[in-house]
This record gives C-alpha cells, sequence and structure tokens, in this order.
C-alpha cells in the first residue's frame, strides 16, 4: 500500500531489450571461455603436447569455464557486514565483543 506498492509495479523493457540484455550477457561468457580456452590451447602445444589433446583440452576448458561463468552469475550477493556494536557514550568496542 502507499509508496511500498510502487515497486513490483515497475514496466518490464520491451522484449528487443531483454534479448539484447541475455546476448550481450552470454556473449561475455563465451568470450571468457574462447580466451581461456585459447591460453590452454597455447600452452599445451607450446608444452609439446600433441596436436589433437591440445585442441581436446583447449575445447574442454572453454567448456568448462564458460559453464562456470554462467553458474556463478547466479550465485547471490554476500550480506552487508554488520557495524560492529560500541559501548553507548563512547566509540570504543563493546568488551562482549571480544570473543
Amino acid at each position: 500500500m502507499g509508496r511500498h506498492a510502487g515497486r513490483d509495479a515497475a514496466p518490464r523493457p520491451p522484449w528487443p531489450r531483454r534479448l539484447a540484455a541475455v546476448a550481450l550477457r552470454w556473449a561475455g561468457h563465451l568470450a571468457l571461455g574462447c580466451l581461456a580456452g585459447g591460453v590452454a590451447l597455447g600452452a599445451t602445444l607450446w608444452a609439446g603436447t600433441s596436436a589433437a589433446s591440445a585442441r581436446l583440452t583447449g575445447l574442454g576448458t572453454a567448456a568448462v569455464v564458460t559453464a562456470a561463468a554462467a553458474l556463478a552469475r547466479t550465485v547471490p550477493a554476500p550480506p552487508p557486514a554488520a557495524a560492529p556494536r560500541t559501548t553507548p557514550g563512547t566509540h570504543r568496542p563493546d568488551p562482549s565483543d571480544a570473543a
């Protein structure tokens, strides 16, 4: 009711804007995966691994990093840190918090 009722009433953006946001988000995940896969490919080729094994390692790395980036996006933010309690009238920490 009143001023609290307006939070859920925000209109959804139009579908092209939502689609563009999803595409941009996935493009970032894929770019990160490709970068990691390229580094793994280069490192394994430089180490003397066969080309087939290096490609398989690079593709696997790209897939795992892309999936991990997408999964990490679903993790909620940590709660805000609570301010330390102080003794009334001073700005010193409360002695009961010393444990």
